[in-house]
């Protein structure tokens, strides 16, 4: 029934292809809003605030919750009646990975920058449509004896994470601000940088250096350099799939102490750019798929 609706409705292009009709299935739509909305939650959500985020009655939302987690994708606390997200979709997410062999290919150089200097080193990838970059491996260096826990936070601040810092310097300034006004550029520390005219002068700096840099200013005490990894795409131009940051406190290296490891961590994205893994790259739109 639905394919033949697609049918019926799908416009026919001078060159005999079918356009991309806009044809979208709102419960769907709203489970996964759903699931966006636990990932983000530390404690779950009770049925109540679900409903009203989605700004719809508690009969709808509740039936949406027991699909999913008849599904094994959330479970319901039955004694603080709140839904939290189950551990199956962080599997799906890692058997995605595994499949494009992405992280195989990226540990060695990752695990040898870490012991090269040390310290944290992580690795970070824009999610399909580029609209957000996660952390998704991290090796902590095993010559220093005090090290910073790596999953000391799992959001990345755009404004005060080298990360997001060295991902936004890759794209046009009127792409990076809409990112940044969408998440917000609330400080972190006494040392975040709020002001537009300031973080785009360090885009600009970042992107003439190939690395940005971070200090304190998304935690106290810690600091960090990030450089983006740059893939060819078909048409011959770059575009940033990830980022590779290096942290330490700031106890054991100053500013110019990690300004000085921007080049380590720029041939680490180097060598990772080179041989980022085709799949990968077909699957996050680079590439785009050939229509039949």
């Amino acid at each position: 029934m639905v394919r033949q609706m697609v049918r019926e409705t799908a416009k026919i292009t001078a060159q005999g292809r079918p356009e991309k009709v806009d044809e979208t299935i709102v419960s769907v739509e709203r489970a996964f809003e759903i699931v966006g909305m636990l990932a983000d939650s530390v404690d779950g959500l009770p049925l109540s605030e679900i409903s009203r985020r989605l700004n719809l009655n508690k009969a709808i939302v509740s039936k949406l919750l027991n699909t999913l987690e008849g599904m094994m994708l959330v479970w319901r606390d039955e004694r603080a009646q709140r839904y939290y997200l189950t551990y199956r979709i962080s599997n799906l997410g890692l058997r995605h990975l595994q499949t494009s062999r992405l992280l195989d290919q990226c540990s060695a150089a990752l695990r040898q920058l870490a012991e090269e200097t040390g310290e944290l080193v992580r690795l970070a990838i824009v999610e399909p449509g580029g609209q957000r970059i996660v952390w998704v491996q991290s090796f902590a260096g095993s010559k220093r004896s005090l090290r910073i826990d790596p999953n000391y936070t799992l959001e990345i601040g755009l404004h005060t994470h080298a990360t997001g810092k060295a991902w936004l310097s890759t794209l046009p300034f009127d792409a990076a601000l809409k990112l940044l006004l969408q998440h917000g550029l609330e400080p972190a520390t006494a040392h975040s940088k709020t002001s537009i005219s300031e973080i785009r002068a360090e885009l600009e700096e970042a992107a003439r250096r190939g690395f940005a840099l971070s200090y304190e200013e998304n935690e106290l005490g810690v600091g960090a350099v990030a450089a983006p990894i740059k893939a060819s795409t078909l048409g011959g131009a770059s575009e940033c799939v990830g980022v590779v940051s290096l942290a330490a406190p700031t106890n054991r290296m100053s500013r110019t102490d990690l300004e000085s490891c921007g080049s380590i961590v720029v041939s680490t994205t180097t060598r990772l750019g080179e041989t980022w893994p085709l799949e990968a790259r077909a699957r996050s739109g680079a590439f785009p798929r050939m229509v039949e």
